[in-house]
């Protein structure tokens, strides 16, 4: 387990990512020479990716920071990022475990189509379930007790992913895959619950996508002055009491230019994510039109960055940055300072975006109410996140002696309850757990009885099922001619 843990960490996503999708390619029959090309443009926009991502940190980082402090913010948990729980998981025996543990228990899944999601392929974000296994092995001492947490996790997970990947599919646009990350899919089912009372209270009807701002007002309806008026904005709050400066100006420029820069350029890497996928998609595709595949459903799990710099995605993201400072303020209950973690908020709402299908004015409303919630499941956590990095060092030297947590991990309802439902008392924990065991059967018994009215209720159209179900049609035709011949 050590040794591969540090192959992972030696090697990292933009190579250990490529491999995976090349063995899974070779397993789907794709032409040798083809898996190595999708594999290598898969690996070529994970860099890419990074790259622009780095570069919207180091710009947005520091503003954020400033923000926080020339708007007189004082709370006493701080937000260090995700890296410090993927530390906290993959430097605790029970994370080590859980990598090729959760491989097999993945694969047992798939193999025996419990689940439609093919997992493996986006081992790199595991943490983000594994981390709630971690605290629940290090509150109870049981390592066992922390395992089955995990399991159940994942098995929420995979669910959750099963019933967003048409909708997902159809509004991306990316033929098979689904995103497995736990922050950018949790909040789908309140994201429906959001988009019945839109239609309830008649709000449905307002429209804001980037389709429409630049049909409405051409030039400013760019998504690359989206972004730099986006970027403006953030810089210029950040920047308040030092407007007068040739220095802040300075900032605040380079700031707007880059958040343009990444709306400009994402589109870009995003094709690159495509050329990588195309081989195992059309293998598939032609597979089962064949009539060789007798699988209905199969979706391939993928990095979220794939859907991070969709236009709707990334500029509803970047609008909560300064919304969720100010929920952060006034939200009663909540501890948490929102710092490391805001740059990446297009993350949190990738499923929300799916469920709106792009629609940024419900997108932001929907996403700022999840994401108010999240602050209290932070602050709930934050003692025992706390305990937990400070026992693999990874709380950062500027944090003091303060509380920490990630707001992008610990905002994770389906995590949050398990590890309560694993930690109750002794008297409780048979309830308690049972309660969440037979929570996720009922749930998964009428998603699996009503599938397709669910996976409507997330934004897929009938459509996509229309097409489905020829295509599983055309199939069982040859099947059934060939067994006859």
């Amino acid at each position: 387990m050590a040794t591969l843990k540090m192959v992972i960490d030696l090697f990292g996503p933009t190579i250990f990512v490529p491999v995976i999708v090349f063995i899974l390619s070779l397993c789907m029959r794709v032409e040798v020479n083809k898996a190595f090309r999708g594999a290598l443009y898969m690996g070529i926009g994970l860099t890419a990716f990074n790259i622009i991502l780095g570069g919207l940190m180091s710009s947005l980082g520091p503003i954020v920071t400033e923000m926080v402090k020339e708007t007189g913010i004082n709370l006493p948990v701080i937000d260090i990022g995700w890296p410090a729980a993927s530390i906290i998981c993959y430097a605790n025996h029970i994370g080590l475990f859980f990598i090729p543990f959760g491989l097999c228990f993945d694969l047992l899944l798939f193999l025996t189509k419990w689940n439609d999601t093919f997992h493996p392929t986006d081992i790199w974000n595991y943490y983000f379930f594994v981390f709630w296994a971690a605290i629940v092995n290090i509150v109870t001492g049981s390592f066992v007790m922390g395992v089955l947490a995990g399991m159940l996790c994942n098995l929420y997970l995979l669910l959750l992913a099963d019933w967003i990947a048409p909708a997902m599919e159809q509004y991306y646009g990316y033929q098979g895959v689904v995103s497995t990350c736990y922050c950018s899919v949790n909040g789908m089912p309140f994201a429906i619950l959001m988009k019945w009372i839109f239609k309830k209270l008649h709000l449905d009807g307002i429209k804001l996508d980037p389709e429409q701002l630049r049909e409405k007002f051409g030039f400013w309806g760019e998504p690359v002055t989206m972004g730099l008026l986006i970027g403006l904005a953030v810089s210029i709050i950040a920047k308040i009491h030092n407007l007068g400066t040739l220095d802040s100006w300075a900032t605040i420029l380079k700031t707007a230019v880059v958040t343009g820069s990444v709306m400009a350029i994402y589109p870009s890497v995003s094709g690159l994510f495509v050329k990588g996928l195309i081989p195992i998609t059309q293998t598939l595709n032609a597979r089962m039109r064949s009539g060789e595949m007798t699988r209905k459903n199969m979706y391939i799990a993928i990095d979220p960055a794939v859907f991070f710099g969709e236009e709707s995605t990334i500029a509803t993201g970047l609008v909560l940055i300064p919304i969720m400072l100010a929920f952060a303020v006034f939200m009663p209950g909540n501890t948490v300072l929102p710092l490391a973690d805001l740059p990446a908020l297009p993350f949190m709402v990738i499923g929300i975006v799916t469920v709106m299908e792009g629609n940024v004015f419900s997108s932001v409303i929907a996403s700022a109410l999840w994401l108010g919630l999240g602050f209290l499941l932070n602050s709930s956590v934050a003692p025992i996140f706390t305990m937990a990095a400070k026992s693999v060092n990874a709380i950062p030297s500027s944090a003091g002696g303060a509380m920490v947590t990630s707001v992008l991990v610990g905002h994770n309802p389906f995590g949050w309850l398990i590890y309560k439902a694993f930690t109750a008392p002794a008297g409780a924990k048979f309830f308690t757990i049972g309660a969440a065991v037979v929570i996720y059967f009922v749930t998964y018994f009428f998603f699996q009885k009503n599938r397709k009215a669910w996976q409507m209720a997330a934004g897929a159209h009938e459509d996509y099922f229309v097409e489905k179900e020829a295509m599983w049609a055309e199939a069982q035709q040859k099947r059934q001619a060939a067994a006859r011949a």
